[in-house]
């Protein structure tokens, strides 16, 4: 199965468990600073919806604060529990995802 294909079939499983709830990594703390917004990484998000951009950005969705401001950001700036529906699949994907970034940028370099 090619990576699209996997990225939609998991887009769409999670769309159907949202909202969900997660915590940011360090990069999308600093980027909700510097949008004025003083996250830190206990603050709780939640996610509103999700999209596959396909290989490129590989999942993307929209997270908002408790005030209602939201952002765009990657699947994998987002932390989640283990009592998170989906959770290994989420997991497995994060990880695969990363590595496959490291490849491309590896590759891209040459």
């Amino acid at each position: 199965m090619d990576i699209s294909k996997q990225y939609a079939e998991l887009t769409e499983k999670i769309n159907e468990s949202l909202p969900l709830k997660a915590f940011p990594i360090r990069d999308l703390v600093q980027i909700f600073r510097k949008k004025g917004h003083p996250i830190t990484l206990k603050t709780e998000l939640t996610i509103t919806s999700v999209h596959s951009s396909g290989d490129i950005s590989g999942i993307m969705c929209t997270v908002e604060l408790i005030d209602g401001y939201k952002m765009a950001c990657a699947f994998t700036h987002l932390i989640f529990q283990k009592n998170t529906a989906l959770y290994a699949e989420i997991v497995d994907y994060q990880k695969k995802r990363v590595k496959r970034i490291k490849q491309l940028n590896l590759t891209g370099m040459n």
